[in-house]
């Protein structure tokens, strides 16, 4: 497993398969298929075609939701560890999202938020990290200030939906900031992260 894979996987749109790539990177044992067979064995169960088909599988039945209590344990940004502890931080949430309503032919989309991030899912906005909830603009802004301070704002262009590859440049900000204020910066981030660099459309 290399950094450079991580950012073929994540510029070919595998949101997914990238994490997985580099959740290897910190754990070089891990096994990584049986939990695409709980990807799709999740999506397989999903019945329906809007949003709340997903919810009902991902977030009611599987439990999948955000980790408010040990927000800033650096599993939360690694997908087999949010399968297995059923809890993540929103960006992770949402690529759980997205690779189980890929599996199910429902179309996910990730939204970027200051703080927090959502999903398009079925072109309805969601927020995984509460339940998988449908949200509207005013209940997004109070996201972004509660996230980041000060009043309920919200950019239109923050509705935008992001590509992978800014989905995995993310994840590992998140988990570089994590890590350093552990005072254990891992090499393999900032690999990653340069070689996301490199592979950047011109």
């Amino acid at each position: 497993m290399t950094a450079q894979l991580v950012a073929e996987l994540a510029f070919a749109g595998e949101i997914g398969e990238a994490a997985f790539a580099f959740a290897r990177l910190e754990y070089p044992a891990l096994d990584v298929t049986p939990y695409r067979a709980r990807l799709d064995a999740m999506a397989a169960a999903v019945a329906g075609t809007d949003h709340l088909a997903l919810r009902r599988i991902v977030a009611i039945r599987e439990g999948i939701g955000g980790d408010a209590d040990t927000y800033g344990d650096p599993r939360n940004s690694f997908l087999p560890y949010v399968l297995d502890r059923r809890k993540g931080i929103p960006i992770s949430l949402a690529a759980i999202w997205m690779e189980v309503g890929r599996r199910a032919s429902i179309e996910v989309q990730g939204v970027g938020l200051p703080g927090h991030f959502l999903v398009y899912a079925a072109g309805q906005l969601c927020d995984p990290f509460h339940g998988g909830e449908a949200i509207g603009s005013e209940e997004a802004a109070v996201l972004v200030a509660d996230s980041m301070g000060g009043k309920p704002r919200l950019n239109p262009e923050w509705l935008t939906p992001v590509t992978a590859a800014e989905m995995v440049r993310r994840m590992l900000r998140n988990l570089d900031a994590i890590y350093a204020e552990a005072g254990q910066p891992r090499a393999w981030v900032h690999e990653c992260q340069a070689a996301l660099a490199r592979a950047q459309p011109a």
